[in-house]
């Protein structure tokens, strides 16, 4: 009986993800930053502060950040009676999605560029070189009617079977460059091998 009863904790331990840590690979990398793993890290920039941090999603490695600027909340009405719509002076986001293959990935990265595409008038695009990461970069010029973010950047990149995607969505308020920042963001990412 006492065999059964360690077995079942045993199987209940294991079930529950308490098995062995994954191994730090990046000792190198400061606590305070945030990771993905072993295979991202990022400080939070200047002038935002952390509002979300998902180190995993879901099992298929989704991993998720986000950052807000401003001191206080807004809000708007929102559709439905009774809904509000909280929003911040800025935020942004990065989403990392692990993929089966680097085919994977660019399939997820085309899918979220269309996604843009629908919420926002896109600019030009263009090519942006940061921390050794190409990224297709565009402005976001202009949002959808009722969308409390009325510009903004975003940029998109391919990196060893990785989907990655960086948005800054900016309300009238912000008065910083878009893309200037979202660019020093992404030059401050590191990169696991």
């Amino acid at each position: 009986m006492k065999r059964i009863w360690i077995g079942l904790l045993l199987l209940t331990l294991l079930l529950a993800g308490c098995g062995e840590p994954e191994a730090d690979l990046h000792p190198e990398w400061p606590e305070a930053w945030l990771r993905f793993g072993n295979l991202m890290a990022m400080e939070t920039p200047a002038d935002f502060t952390l509002g979300e941090y998902n180190d995993v999603l879901s099992p298929e490695g989704i991993w998720y950040v986000m950052f807000n600027c401003g001191d206080e909340p807004k809000t708007l009405p929102g559709e439905q009676e009774g809904e509000e719509i909280v929003y911040y002076d800025a935020q942004l986001f990065l989403v990392l999605k692990e993929c089966g293959s680097e085919a994977e990935a660019r399939a997820n990265v085309r899918d979220w560029e269309a996604r843009e595409g629908q919420n926002y008038t896109m600019g030009d695009r263009r090519e942006l070189d940061a921390a050794g990461q190409s990224f297709a970069s565009y402005p976001l010029l202009s949002g959808r009617e009722g969308n409390p973010y009325t510009h903004g950047a975003a940029a998109f990149a391919v990196r060893d079977g990785l989907a990655i995607s960086a948005e800054l969505l900016c309300s009238e308020d912000f008065a910083g460059d878009p893309q200037a920042i979202l660019e020093q963001f992404l030059n401050g990412i590191h990169y696991g091998e």
